[in-house]
């Protein structure tokens, strides 16, 4: 068999042209129109790193991240939108409000993850400003992209707001169909997702004084709207926060 047979197809590529990186993010992470909603949903597992202790899953989340950009200048965007999340059973799937803190020994509360407060980001071909930024400066997205046989992927770390604590890191690998980017008519691609993020004990852990931080990973996918979303979380948040159907647009008024 000759050498190159059967092998995976492995290829990486760029843009010189800083817009042409952003069209090709903008096309596969939300939409190339001056103005939409973007619907990311997801399951990820959050797990307990304490010092000196056994790394251990701790709860299942079920959630979107719901956000909505308008071109606000010339290729540039303004990005704003929320995520809301429901604890599940990390083995079970069951909805829970209860967990049992395998560190402590202590069973406690767990409360569903709703992020409203993130003042959003200015989007262009300069890379991502957060909105809670001083002055205009512009952080460049670290966006790899490769080809893996019959697939796109971008791979990123994610510029956060500057009034987020640490320890925080945020990095995604997100997919879409090779055909389908080489077609340029397309400005809207389907898009999956997983990654891994880094990040303080939450409160509702009750972790005391005790040295260390969380580890989550995640998957999931673009969906077209909210009517795609599944009918048990669908109708979750329809009962608890039946707001967050929809993407807040008053920041958009300023």
């Amino acid at each position: 068999m000759p050498p190159s047979e059967g092998r995976v197809r492995s290829v990486f590529f760029a843009f010189d042209d800083p817009l042409d990186k952003m069209t090709a993010e903008f096309r596969i992470y939300r939409d190339l129109a001056d103005e939409a909603d973007v619907l990311l949903w997801y399951h990820f597992t959050m797990f307990i790193v304490a010092e000196g202790r056994r790394v251990e899953p701790v709860v299942r989340y079920e959630g979107i991240e719901f956000s909505h950009h308008k071109r606000i200048d010339t290729h540039v965007y303004r990005v704003h939108g929320h995520n809301t999340s429901y604890p599940r059973h990390p083995v079970t799937g069951e909805f829970i409000d209860r967990v049992h803190n395998p560190v402590t020994g202590e069973t406690v509360r767990v409360e569903p993850t709703i992020l409203t407060e993130d003042p959003g980001m200015l989007y262009s071909p300069e890379g991502k400003h957060p909105l809670d930024r001083d002055g205009d400066g512009y952080t460049p997205t670290s966006t790899v992209f490769r080809i893996e046989d019959d697939i796109v992927k971008a791979e990123q770390i994610r510029v956060p707001p500057d009034n987020w604590v640490t320890p925080f890191i945020e990095t995604s690998h997100n997919w879409t169909s090779r055909a389908l980017f080489e077609d340029p008519s397309i400005t809207r691609l389907p898009m999956g997702t997983a990654g891994g993020y880094v990040f303080p004990y939450p409160r509702w852990l009750q972790m005391g004084d005790i040295p260390g931080h969380m580890f989550a990973i995640w998957s999931g996918k673009k969906l077209d709207g909210v009517h795609q979303l599944p009918a048990e979380y669908f109708a979750r948040i329809e009962r608890d926060n039946p707001e967050l159907l929809a993407v807040d647009l008053s920041p958009f008024e300023d």
